[in-house]
């Protein structure tokens, strides 16, 4: 198969060959590259400058102004579901501006937790273990096109559906050029326009997509460290210092999983932050205009955007549930290991290290908000509040009747 040839990490390697976690952010790691914000290569050091260059001052740093100042010049020119559509979407812009940066600032976090993951595989002997890390390797890099496919199938749905209808996709401002004066001047702000959102949709799946990529792997580990507690202490021809040096290895195991965690926390808090001080407003207006304004080819691309906002933050949000089951677990799994036959020794310092497994590991976005499943729900429930606002305050047929208006007049 071609696809297995170009993308061998997409799918599950044999058990007997060795474990590599990091192969879960094989392809995040070089789109990130792709992003323009890791150190130029030696070889190609213009070529990388200029591509930065390019798709940061096009995505990252212009679009939010271009969507600002496209409101300030032309908002009269708008019509209502034509000005929710760029809302939504410049709302989510600025968001991904930031979380970019954020990730800018820190990328050197992933190559550190890739190192912590290779010391986790140099523990991996059994060949069940090591099918369970190729698989949630597999699985990782799948997810990660999915994310891909859905940010851009919303870039590309959203830029065809405004060509139809004589229109650039999202009216932002660019100097010198004005979309209405003709054809080409339609084509090329549309052109770039469709280039800022997908490179956008393109840093935005980076972002996104990493905590769901390492924390899936993290869980493999997890697991696998369950079963290495739950068989401490079952070899009856192990000595009792044998079996010291086991516990006393478990217990770095542990601490290397908190290193782990510790080294992704500064970006998730950040990235995490950011995204659930806007996914409700930005939801919420993204209901308005699918309910109330959107024709056919809109709505179809106003759910695709709905889609791709509610994968910013949901998968992640569940993964950290589970994550907190899986501490539950270890704790669980030490417990039902054969601790009673052991020394006075063994017993104390499974005590401690008990008490240790049994707080689970949790992410704080910016020590305000838990990160979990009840704070997604939280945050998403706002899209209604504002749904309710606008409907009750008979915002849309004020807008509608200014939309007619500007028609006859």
């Amino acid at each position: 198969m071609v696809l297995r040839k170009v993308f061998p990490a997409m799918y599950t390697l044999s058990e007997d060959t060795p474990a590599c976690s990091r192969n879960a952010t094989l392809y995040l790691l070089r789109c990130i590259f792709l992003m323009g914000v890791r150190q130029p290569p030696a070889r190609f050091f213009i070529v990388y400058c200029l591509w930065s260059f390019a798709l940061n001052l096009s995505s990252t740093f212009y679009q939010p102004i271009g969507f600002l100042t496209g409101y300030i010049s032309h908002l009269s020119e708008f019509s209502p579901g034509e000005f929710l559509t760029s809302l939504q979407v410049a709302f989510n812009a600025w968001s991904c501006s930031t979380k970019v940066l954020i990730v800018w600032a820190l990328v050197k976090h992933f190559d550190e937790a890739n190192n912590i993951l290779d010391e986790m595989d140099k523990r991996i002997t059994q060949p069940s273990e090591r099918f369970r890390v190729h698989r949630a390797v597999s699985i990782s890099n799948r997810i990660f096109f999915f994310f891909m496919a859905v940010y851009m199938v919303y870039a590309t749905n959203t830029f065809l559906t405004a060509i139809m209808m004589g229109r650039p996709p999202y009216q932002n401002y660019y100097p010198y050029l004005d979309w209405r004066s003709s054809s080409w001047h339609l084509g090329l702000q549309s052109g770039l326009e469709y280039f800022a959102m997908a490179g956008a949709c393109f840093q935005d799946v980076c972002v996104d997509c990493y905590p769901v990529n390492f924390v899936l792997v993290l869980r493999a580990h997890m697991a696998i460290f369950a079963d290495r507690l739950r068989q401490l202490g079952k070899d009856p021809d192990e000595s009792h210092e044998k079996r010291y040096e086991q516990l006393v290895q478990c217990i770095q195991d542990h601490k290397t999983i908190l290193r782990f965690v510790d080294c992704l926390r500064p970006v998730i808090s950040g990235t995490i932050f950011v995204q659930f001080l806007v996914v409700g407003l930005v939801l919420g207006f993204t209901l308005i205009n699918i309910v109330l304004f959107a024709n056919l080819g809109s709505a179809i691309a106003a759910l695709s955007f709905m889609a791709a906002v509610l994968l910013e933050t949901t998968p992640f949000c569940i993964l950290c549930n589970y994550l907190t089951d899986d501490c539950y677990n270890l704790a669980n799994a030490l417990f039902q290991s054969n601790w009673i036959d052991g020394e006075q020794r063994y017993k104390k310092t499974l005590m401690y290290f008990l008490q240790k497994l049994q707080q689970p590991i949790t992410f704080m976005a910016m020590n305000v908000f838990p990160i979990s499943v009840g704070t997604n729900i939280s945050v998403t429930k706002f899209s209604f509040s504002v749904f309710t606002l606008v409907k009750q305050m008979n915002i849309a047929e004020k807008l509608s009747k200014v939309d007619e208006t500007d028609v006859l007049t």
